[in-house]
């Protein structure tokens, strides 16, 4: 399956994509929003998308957890480090957020952010997610432990949002 936004393309990938493995082993800085398990079972584990410019990987998005009783999913987003900060986690985020709520039928997403990223901080916000929790020392890095922070938005606050969100650049 592929998702094509207005500059990318995510397609459809296997989990141990080696390529993505190498990605996600030798990223520095991760937007990291989260874990791994689709329900019920015969699901999939994951499901992941890489994410490509001019059909070169520049990184994945990934749905981590499903909970398919629940109607939630948690999302992960990680960019080479040279395809950072351009403006690409939104275009991504959106994209999703749009096959997440209107293809899968989903409730609710969800995805952690590490306290001291704060363009992740303001991405999520910007497109609508709503600060629900932190964990206090939830990741270490570097020698130190630093706050993870929770964040959701609902299918209604979604749907309120959704021409704000793919109008506003």
């Amino acid at each position: 399956m592929i998702l094509q936004s207005e500059n990318l393309m995510l397609r459809m990938t296997k989990p141990d994509d080696p390529e993505l493995e190498s990605l996600v082993q030798n990223a520095e800085e991760l937007y990291n929003m989260s874990e791994v398990r689709l329900y019920p079972e015969g699901m999939p584990k994951e499901i992941a998308f890489r994410i490509e410019k001019d059909g070169k990987l520049i990184g994945e998005v990934r749905f981590k957890t499903v909970k398919w009783y629940n109607r939630k999913g948690e999302l992960s987003i990680i960019f080479k480090k040279e395809f950072q900060h351009k403006g690409y986690g939104k275009e991504v985020l959106k994209t999703i957020m749009r096959y997440a709520f209107e293809k899968m039928n989903l409730h609710r997403l969800e995805c952690e952010v590490i306290d001291y990223n704060e363009p992740s901080k303001k991405l999520v916000e910007s497109l609508g997610f709503v600060l629900e929790g932190r964990l206090r020392e939830g990741k270490y890095s570097d020698g130190k432990y630093y706050d993870v922070l929770r964040y959701g938005i609902l299918r209604n606050e979604y749907e309120k949002e959704y021409n704000r969100i793919n109008n506003n650049d």
